[in-house]
């Protein structure tokens, strides 16, 4: 088996189809999809058992309840593929995807290949075509430290199996996906990009970073802390001091500061004080050589928040949040 597709899938019956169907209509043959129904309440299972009765390669699993890193581990566990790749269930990708994926893999005998991906709204819409931080079609993350500034998710990408070593997802926590992704990439010996958009991701209400739960956004503390102390153990942090204080000025300092700034309710302050306390650590934070990365909005919102104007953030984004209406 050349490739096992996982995906894991809870409580997205509205989308299942559109995205088993395209899994279905590719034009590479020798692959498996692991089909993980997380404890769905929903009527997934019935749209997943429509396709595994028609496609002999489709196999589906049902386990109780424990997040999406747990559903994805248990697929892990499953998978018989050289190659591994990840699909949420409410995301599609093109048909070419696959082949395209593999035929880089082994063309340029690479352990990670990375490809660029389309934002799409619930309706199909496209709002922008995302790219990749990869310079070269094939390097290493030695060689180009920005892949670290890739968007960090599993889904678009194609691993060697033997990349996960004995690396997992965290489970039911937030931010498992930067726990994981960045391990990865340091254990990559060649890592190849294709500057076309296979993947298709579906940003809708509900979904896990559009929650408004201020406490949770800790948990990201815990996710850098668990990848700094990974890549100290492997003697790499030094190397990639650079990379890793913009991810937290991008991750932290902007994304998770605004998500809390637009929260309510009696913690608010508390969760935004620890976020505060923990970023005065990192000494040179705000002046990182890859503060150009960041585009005009996110330099504008981390104005906002290094100087504690939350309500200006919170506007902001309810702006544009309007606008984009």
């Amino acid at each position: 088996m050349k490739i096992s597709l996982i995906i894991p899938v809870y409580n997205v019956e509205k989308f299942l189809d559109k995205c088993l169907e395209s899994v279905e209509k590719q034009t590479f043959n020798d692959f498996e999809v692991i089909i993980v129904n997380d404890g769905s309440p929903d009527n997934s299972q019935a749209v997943i058992d429509k396709f595994t009765e028609r496609n002999d390669n489709f196999i589906s699993y049902t386990i109780e309840n424990s997040g999406q890193g747990g559903a994805r581990n248990f697929g892990l566990e499953k998978a018989s593929g050289d190659f591994i790749a990840f699909l949420d269930s409410d995301d599609y990708i093109a048909p070419e995807c696959l082949e395209r994926l593999y035929e880089t893999a082994q063309y340029e005998n690479s352990d990670i290949v990375v490809c660029s991906c389309y934002d799409v709204k619930e309706d199909g819409t496209i709002i922008s075509k995302m790219d990749n931080n990869l310079k070269n079609a094939t390097t290493s993350l030695q060689d180009s430290p920005q892949i670290l500034f890739n968007r960090v998710a599993p889904w678009g990408k194609l691993f060697k199996k033997s990349v996960f070593q004995d690396l997992r997802f965290a489970t039911r926590v937030w931010y498992e996906d930067l726990r994981l992704i960045p391990k990865l990439y340091l254990n990559a010996n060649k890592i190849s990009y294709i500057d076309e958009p296979l993947f298709y991701y579906v940003q809708r209400e509900g979904s896990t970073m559009n929650n408004t739960n201020a406490k949770k956004n800790l948990e990201i503390i815990d996710a850098f802390e668990d990848l700094i102390s990974y890549y100290k153990e492997k003697n790499q942090y030094n190397a990639f001091k650079s990379e890793f204080e913009y991810l937290l000025m991008e991750h932290i300092a902007v994304a998770a500061i605004t998500r809390v700034a637009l929260c309510s309710g009696n913690d608010k302050k508390e969760v935004l004080a620890k976020i505060e306390e923990y970023l005065s650590t990192f000494d040179n934070l705000y002046n990182n050589k890859y503060y150009s990365c960041l585009d005009t909005n996110k330099k504008l919102i981390l104005a906002f928040n290094k100087r504690k104007l939350y309500f200006l953030t919170a506007l902001c984004m309810k702006l544009k949040n309007l606008l984009s209406k």
